[in-house]
């Protein structure tokens, strides 16, 4: 029996239990399924003509995030660093630059470089495509320069590249070279080529006898990706219609049929659903919260105003449980599927 079936066969269980009921189920994961009116039915529910817009949680925004040094690379040829103790990696992996407390620096009239290891990606903070890479240094000469005497240095793929060389100050200023593709395949950067990435500088005197210190460096990674987290897409879901004849309470229920596969895209998701002129409309909160967790949402429509009410979605949240789709497991969905019914009560 196909997925569709077992899900009809289901509505018509609930429909037989219920009994005096018509009921309508909004799908959008199979479609819309209709329920033949039994006789003597006490309301109708009906999709909302507008919906949610649940694709909207997969809309990319461009973002950036720095990787900083983390461990020495395949060079270490720049001649001195300052303290001398320890790596040449941490005198320049610093947040914010501490200028002459912790460098690296070179007073030798042929270039030096180092390359510096990152840290890997994570999909909780990065994903999607990536639009540059940039590598920034932050520098200094000891002495009015004569010549430029620094340059942004990476290696991918196993080739060396550098910037343009630079002509460095002698009060510390940052420079930077950006690398729109990878320069060894000149086509978009991936995130394996990320995570191999080193990065570094070229460093030689600005003038005979000084010396260039580099103070700081780091890369930043341009790319487009859904945001990790965010507030749940809201409208309307059903319209739940009594009938003319029928005095007397309802039971609305909403239940989320597809908790599953939302949970392959989720990591969290509530819905604050609201039901006009239900009893719960009246209270503090004033919506009922649907969530991966608890699957069902109950309102009561007690000697109500109106016939029609419309349910709707006002409000939540949710994070998602990485910002790199490609890597959700097979069968995820961002929609959630509901089914709506009216019983007596």
């Amino acid at each position: 029996m196909g997925k569709k079936s077992y899900l009809i066969a289901a509505l018509v269980l609930v429909l037989a239990l219920s009994g005096g009921i018509y009921a309508y189920t909004y799908t959008t994961g199979l479609g819309t399924i209709g329920i033949t009116d039994p006789t003597g039915d006490i309301a109708t529910v009906n999709a909302a003509a507008t919906q949610p817009n649940w694709d909207s949680v997969l809309t990319p925004v461009t973002d950036t995030l720095i990787f900083r040094p983390n461990a020495t690379g395949d060079e270490s040829g720049i001649d001195e660093q300052f303290p001398v103790s320890g790596e040449h990696w941490d005198k320049v992996d610093e947040e914010a630059a501490d200028d002459d407390s912790t460098y690296v620096a070179s007073d030798s009239p042929s270039w030096k470089e180092d390359l510096y290891h990152i840290p890997d990606h994570s999909t909780q903070t990065v994903g999607g495509d990536i639009n540059y890479v940039e590598v920034y240094m932050v520098c200094r000469a000891t002495d009015n320069f004569t010549q430029e005497s620094a340059y942004a240095h990476i290696k991918t793929n196993g080739t060396e590249y550098n910037g343009p060389s630079e002509n460095v100050t002698t009060s510390y200023a940052t420079y930077s070279y950006q690398w729109n593709t990878n320069p060894s395949t000149n086509t978009t950067w991936t995130w394996a080529e990320i995570d191999a990435l080193q990065i570094g500088v070229g460093l030689r005197q600005p003038t005979g006898g000084q010396y260039t210190r580099c103070t700081q460096v780091y890369a930043e990674v341009s790319f487009d990706a859904p945001p990790l987290s965010g507030n749940t897409p809201t409208d309307d879901l059903f319209e739940v219609t009594e009938h003319s004849g029928y005095s007397g309470d309802l039971a609305v229920r909403v239940y989320l049929t597809n908790t599953g596969s939302l949970q392959k895209a989720y990591d969290y998701l509530n819905m604050e659903l609201y039901l006009e002129d239900s009893e719960e409309a009246g209270e503090t909160p004033s919506y009922q919260l649907l969530t991966l967790q608890n699957g069902v949402a109950t309102f009561t429509l007690k000697d109500p105003i109106s016939n029609t009410h419309t349910l709707s979605v006002t409000g939540g949240n949710y994070t998602l449980t990485s910002r790199e789709t490609s890597e959700w497991e097979e069968g995820w969905t961002v929609t959630p599927e509901l089914y709506c019914e009216a019983t007596q009560r």
